[in-house]
């Protein structure tokens, strides 16, 4: 006895693509209703398919797919916005790779995150632009994604005497909190080995990725100084807070000879 099978409707973008025999397709879809899915695309290799273009990598499409014994097919879609700009570049192609994977990684399946899709399409699109820098783009990313999939850090006040902000602080990425340079000089002991000193711009850069609206995620501008330091924290906090390092990251840094300044 066969199972039952239903349609569903659903927005998403294509971040992975596995081929199964000569025409047919597994896709990871990152989708708004039912987050991380992986999908059948049958004959998303044979020229002329209608699955072709909405199957591609890096394409947001309307999708109606059928669910059978928990498996999904896609029975029709439309594609929406192809970011495929972005493999003009290898440097923006091995990046977008690298949050395909941490996207992976982190992401659930069954549950509604139309939120992450919405940044993580913007992020595409502003690699597919190619207007911004890669450094800035990566930094934006890593920092926004992993606070908001439930890795906030406490960057409010200092953690021991409520500062809002002074000359020097502090950011701890493996309890995810700020300090002052007043208490950190008093015992610097007792703290994380490894921290990073911020200037006011750099403290004030990841309260605006962390905080603000995810349309305003790539509208400020910063100095490759305070860069360096932010995408330094970005990366680290990230990777602190995963527990695990990605072979993705590794690549694209090895291309791009990418050493963001450490504190």
């Amino acid at each position: 006895m066969t199972g039952t099978s239903h349609l569903i409707t659903l927005n998403g973008v294509v971040i992975g693509q596995r081929t199964v025999g000569e025409n047919n397709c597994f896709l990871d879809i990152l989708t708004d209703k039912l987050g991380l899915i992986e999908v059948t695309s049958h004959g998303a290799k044979k020229l002329g398919s209608k699955n072709a273009g909405i199957s591609s990598l890096y394409t947001y499409s309307q999708f109606t797919l059928s669910k059978n014994k928990g498996r999904y097919t896609i029975n029709s879609g439309e594609p929406i916005c192809s970011f495929h700009n972005l493999s003009s570049s290898i440097e923006a192609l091995s990046l977008a790779v690298y949050f395909s994977e941490v996207i992976r990684y982190c992401t659930t399946s069954e549950e509604d995150h139309s939120d992450i899709l919405r940044f993580v399409c913007m992020t595409f699109f502003q690699l597919a632009k190619g207007k911004l820098a890669l450094d800035f783009i990566k930094a934006v990313f890593e920092f926004r994604f992993i606070t908001h999939i439930g890795f906030m850090p406490d960057l409010r006040a200092c953690r021991e005497c409520a500062c809002y902000q002074s000359d020097e602080m502090y950011f701890l990425p493996k309890t995810g909190s700020i300090i002052c340079s007043d208490c950190y000089e008093e015992s610097p002991s007792s703290y994380e080995d490894y921290i990073f000193l911020m200037t006011p711009t750099v403290l004030h850069t990841l309260r605006y990725v962390a905080y603000s609206d995810v349309n305003k995620m790539y509208s400020f501008t910063i100095s490759q100084q305070s860069l360096n330091v932010f995408g330094a924290i970005s990366e680290y906090y990230l990777l602190t807070q995963l527990g695990r390092g990605f072979d993705t990251l590794t690549y694209y840094k090895s291309i791009t000879a990418f050493t963001p300044e450490e504190k």
